[in-house]
């Protein structure tokens, strides 16, 4: 890895962090969207809502992918689950299962190893 990517690396996590957040807060309004009668005004605006955060990810993504591997990248997307699952808890009261935590666990571990291995 050069010097220039190195020097870049904690600013491409944040964005990349910061686009899985963004992609997880459309799961959030499609959730609120559904909580609506379809086509009534909330559920429109949380619609929109969700397809906008959809759209910034996308193009977030792009970019992301021309500064980081895809299997970098492509992996920490995984961490999208584990997100969802805090909205899910914070915000909808939802309970957590053994099987939520062991899956948040793997994929955990399979980010640190990736990590490792790239260092």
């Amino acid at each position: 890895m050069t010097d220039e990517k190195k020097s870049n690396r904690p600013k491409i996590l944040i964005l990349l962090s910061l686009s899985l957040l963004i992609q997880s807060l459309s799961s959030v309004f499609i959730k609120y969207a559904g909580q609506y009668e379809t086509f009534s005004k909330e559920f429109i605006i949380f619609y929109v809502m969700a397809v906008g955060c959809l759209g910034v990810f996308a193009i977030m993504w792009q970019f992301l992918l021309e500064l980081i591997p895809l299997t970098t990248a492509y992996l920490r997307k995984g961490i999208l689950y584990i997100l969802i699952l805090l909205w899910s808890v914070i915000l909808f009261q939802e309970h957590v299962t053994l099987n939520n935590v062991i899956g948040s666990i793997i994929i955990i571990a399979g980010i640190c190893i990736h990590g490792m291995d790239e260092h």
